[in-house]
């Protein structure tokens, strides 16, 4: 029984945590709003999670874990490389605008290291995604697939802010999603050999 009390204690810890870090940043989160949000005491977050780098720590390996399952998802699509990426792209933008665990961890990890970690969880694949289409002739000769991937980056960290940013409803049906998708499709369209 007190295992399992721990493990959602953790969990809601965590979730806290995440909604924390999410809205205010890594120096703007101290561990007192944890405690509060989470509705525990200090005793029972540091128990679990000794220092405040220990936590964001579990909340951005947490955002990592559950972005890279949906890389492997979008991986064993049967498509070509080209929808992939886009499929991807669109995937990502949704897990930011449901999944505060995820924003969470893009944040801090733009906030905290150099190592990128949560951007790489999902721009390795992207890039890997357009090299393939770009190897296929589905892009013009020209276009680098880095720096179409790049290009993915900036939109994505867009859509992380829009979402941040942004009362659920106030723009209607106009989805992170969707405005992901538009401008993926532009992107696109300048990316696209001539026929």
């Amino acid at each position: 029984m007190k295992q399992v009390r721990a493990v959602r204690t953790r969990r809601l810890i965590l979730e806290a945590a995440a909604g924390e870090f999410d809205r205010h940043g890594y120096a703007g989160t101290p561990l007192a709003c944890v405690t509060k949000s989470a509705d525990i005491s200090m005793g029972a977050l540091t128990f679990h999670f000794p220092t405040k780098p220990a936590l964001a720590d579990a909340v951005e390996s947490s955002g990592i874990q559950l972005t890279r399952h949906v890389v492997g998802c979008v991986a064993e699509l049967p498509a070509s490389p080209l929808a992939k990426a886009r499929s991807l792209a669109l995937s990502i933008a949704r897990l930011l605008e449901e999944c505060t665990m995820v924003r969470a961890a893009a944040r801090l990890t733009r906030e905290r290291s150099d190592q990128n970690a949560w951007t790489n969880a999902w721009l390795t694949y992207m890039t890997e995604l357009l090299g393939r289409a770009h190897e296929e002739g589905r892009l013009r000769s020209e276009v680098v697939p880095t720096a179409f991937a790049e290009s993915v980056q900036f939109l994505i960290t867009g859509i992380e802010e829009y979402v941040r940013c942004t009362t659920r409803g106030a723009h209607g049906d106009s989805t992170a999603v969707r405005r992901a998708a538009r401008t993926w499709d532009l992107l696109l369209y300048g990316a696209l050999p001539s026929d």
